[in-house]
């Protein structure tokens, strides 16, 4: 390990006390002046230490997705990337590789995230963006994971943030009315047994940034959590409570909060489903997270795929 990550260490285990360079030299067997550049390095990368003359360090904040941060949150192995192509497809590389389940990858930013129905997700510096690979044994309701991930998500979120989350079917994450989260799941079946083998639960949070950075034609739709100034919560810790979330909610019935949750349920929308929009009334919700939609005319459909979008009189969501 660096010494770096070793000052980093050092500093995490008395997080808001007062360390003195020379108390770190020691324990680490490095130099003053190794501590004072390791110090530097990590104000850097989004560590906030106040240095206190004569008597040392403090870290305040640590804001940074280091080992030693990581290790200290998660219940799971996780793996971390500066700058992934995809969390998704890193997770895959480490399956590949015969890395045991469960895990997480996590990363600073992405250069090609993927959204539902290939689409690309914007994933700049500042954001959470994590793949949780999950045993097929520890998923009783493979049919409900993403909907169980909805509410791993909007459970973290509300409990860290104090915000209210609400969720447009099937998985994206609103907060003040704009999509701040998006989620997508993909299973791994045992060509032998004909079960799922395990699944990876993609997650990709706006937490904090600048309207500015957002591209000019997603802007009406999604926003930051976090618009101005930095987070009052770290990506590390956010990251890690949604996934004990997701853990823990496997086998257990949250069917009726994400109903509560749905902001969907009772409005007018449009169902674009094999190339083809038609409109109807979203009514309810069944047991098994299909959408209930009527047509004109009567006809009736649970919706297990495809995408809605929200009619309003002069705009769609």
């Amino acid at each position: 390990m660096l010494v770096k990550d070793e000052v980093l260490r050092v500093l995490y285990a008395r997080k808001g006390e007062c360390v003195s360079g020379q108390e770190i030299a020691d324990a680490l067997s490095c130099s003053r002046m190794a501590v004072s550049k390791s110090v530097s390095l990590l104000q850097d990368e989004g560590c906030v230490i106040s240095t206190q003359k004569g008597s040392g360090y403090v870290l305040e904040r640590a804001d940074v997705l280091s080992p030693v941060v990581l290790d200290s949150l998660f219940t799971i192995p996780v793996y971390a990337e500066k700058n992934s192509s995809s969390t998704m497809t890193d997770a895959k590389k480490l399956l590949g590789r015969g890395v045991d389940v469960p895990f997480a990858v996590i990363a600073e930013s992405q250069g090609a995230g993927r959204g539902r129905l290939g689409r690309s997700f914007f994933s700049p510096s500042g954001g959470v963006y994590i793949s949780i690979v999950l045993p097929g044994s520890d998923i009783p309701s493979p049919e409900l994971l993403t909907i169980s991930a909805s509410i791993a998500v909007s459970r973290a979120l509300e409990r860290l943030t104090g915000k209210t989350a609400a969720i447009k079917w099937v998985n994206d994450i609103y907060i003040d009315g704009k999509k701040v989260v998006g989620i997508l799941t993909e299973g791994i079946v045992d060509m032998e047994l004909g079960g799922l083998d395990k699944a990876i639960v993609g997650i990709g949070i706006n937490l904090s940034g600048n309207a500015s950075d957002i591209p000019a034609e997603l802007r009406d739709k999604m926003a930051f959590i976090y618009r101005k100034g930095e987070a009052p919560i770290t990506r590390a810790e956010l990251a890690s409570a949604l996934t004990r979330e997701l853990i823990a909610l496997q086998g257990t019935r949250f069917i009726d909060e994400y109903r509560a949750k749905c902001f969907v349920i009772g409005l007018d929308v449009t169902v674009i489903k094999a190339g083809r929009e038609r409109n109807g009334h979203a009514y309810g919700l069944d047991d098994d997270g299909h959408l209930l939609v009527e047509y004109p005319g009567g006809e009736r459909e649970a919706l297990s795929s495809g995408e809605v979008s929200i009619r309003f009189p002069h705009k769609e969501v």
